[in-house]
């Protein structure tokens, strides 16, 4: 289509949004397996603030522009337990009573409640942001043959050819393929917001 005689220059700014487009809402669809990664932070004494991670342990992955944190967990008696996301009102009135952590909000750095008694190890678990895709040689971050059909798809759509629809059919089927990768082979999927377990009591010497 990009080099359809006189009018393939004109077309080629066109065929490259289908293709960044579609990657684009692709990744929004679900979180892909392989681009979820982890970092511990360091949360220090009276603080409760964390930057977004740059570089996961897995990757090397950051998240930091597109901010999609799967879950927050924290090393406590030496455990992790899972924070739950969600910091009321109510509770800023006791964001200074120093203790372990056990909530977190997403604004443009990570808020921790409350402020922590002493320093935690925090780990991150994200979504890995997508890769440049805008230059000649730039490689898909998700599957380059879904990619392609989601931009196919579109871009016949979108100059009125009969076969469209055929192409958005090889695309669902490859989509359901793929999407069924990232989950359970028991079919359950849980991104997780529970609530904080209890936790044990800190040991003397160990924890405090």
């Amino acid at each position: 289509m990009a080099g359809m005689g006189a009018s393939g220059g004109a077309n080629l700014a066109s065929i490259d949004s289908f293709l960044q487009n579609g990657q684009a809402q692709l990744y929004r669809m679900q979180d892909w397996n392989h681009l979820i990664d982890y970092q511990d932070k360091i949360l220090g004494t009276e603080q409760n603030l964390l930057d977004y991670p740059t570089a996961g342990v897995m990757s090397g992955q950051t998240c930091a522009r597109d901010k999609r944190v799967l879950r927050v967990e924290t090393l406590y008696s030496g455990e992790y337990l899972q924070l739950a996301e969600g910091i009321t009102t109510d509770m800023w009135s006791t964001m200074d009573t120093l203790s372990s952590p056990t909530r977190y909000e997403r604004y443009a750095q990570l808020l921790i409640y409350p402020k922590a008694n002493q320093a935690y190890t925090v780990r991150v678990w994200f979504v890995g942001d997508l890769g440049r895709f805008t230059e000649d040689g730039d490689a898909a971050t998700l599957d380059d043959d879904m990619v392609f059909l989601h931009a196919l798809a579109n871009a016949k759509a979108h100059y009125r050819q009969p076969d469209a629809a055929t192409y958005q059919g090889q695309l669902n089927t490859l989509l359901g393929s793929l999407r069924g990768q990232s989950f359970g082979s028991n079919g359950v999927y849980r991104r997780g917001n529970a609530e904080p377990p209890m936790r044990k009591p800190a040991v003397v010497g160990r924890d405090i």
